[in-house]
């Protein structure tokens, strides 16, 4: 596998090309141009000459690096930084990172992968497809989108709901929980923890 990675962040870049090349040694992770065989693309969302480099890029698969986790028309994948390392490169490694059938605007955490477009979740382990509604999807955004951050009920009613007449805490509480069955059923990992009386993504 050829790897592309651009950053200005050099830190970040010199720390990420070494692990994917300690960890997945058949890999070829090239960092000063880009690569006429690459297999992905990673870039560093502040990454100053992005424009260009997605010009070139053509077809090859993007992921996408974002403090803010949100989806992005230029990525098939975006990892909320910061991110557990481990299971990036398990995912690298596993080829399981980028699914079989890609697709623009995937959030990617733990094995799970979600489609906001095609309102589906998918789980590496379970290897399994979950049909979801849009309230579900953007119940997920919201919390990718704040994380790590614990998000209280209320924000959850002012942010998927807008305060609608009809929606209360406990319509939150209905929906994270019918939500967390859905998904997590056949053995796949808890998608959404309840800490301090509020809810948190398992990033």
């Amino acid at each position: 596998m050829v790897i592309n990675i651009f950053s200005d962040n050099i830190l970040f870049l010199e720390d990420l090309s070494q692990q994917i090349r300690i960890n997945v040694p058949d890999s070829i992770v090239e960092t000063e141009k880009l690569s006429e065989k690459a297999d992905v693309l990673m870039l560093d969302e502040h990454y100053s000459n992005m424009p260009q480099i997605l010009k070139q890029s053509k077809d090859i698969p993007i992921v996408l690096f974002s403090a803010k986790g949100e989806i992005s028309d230029i990525a098939d994948l975006v990892i909320k930084k910061p991110f557990s390392l481990n299971s990036f490169i398990d995912a690298l490694k596993n080829n399981k990172l980028l699914p079989k059938v890609r697709h623009k605007e995937c959030l990617l955490f733990k094995e799970y992968c979600v489609y906001p477009v095609k309102k589906e979740i998918f789980s590496s382990i379970t290897q399994k497809n979950t049909k979801l509604t849009e309230k579900e999807i953007n119940i997920i955004k919201y919390l990718y989108q704040m994380a790590p951050q614990i998000v209280s009920k209320e924000q959850l009613l002012e942010n998927v709901w807008g305060y609608s007449a009809e929606a209360t805490t406990h319509t939150v509480e209905t929906h994270i929980y019918r939500l967390r069955q859905k998904v997590e059923m056949g053995g796949a990992s808890q998608l959404i923890i309840t800490e301090n009386n509020g809810y948190r993504l398992n990033i």
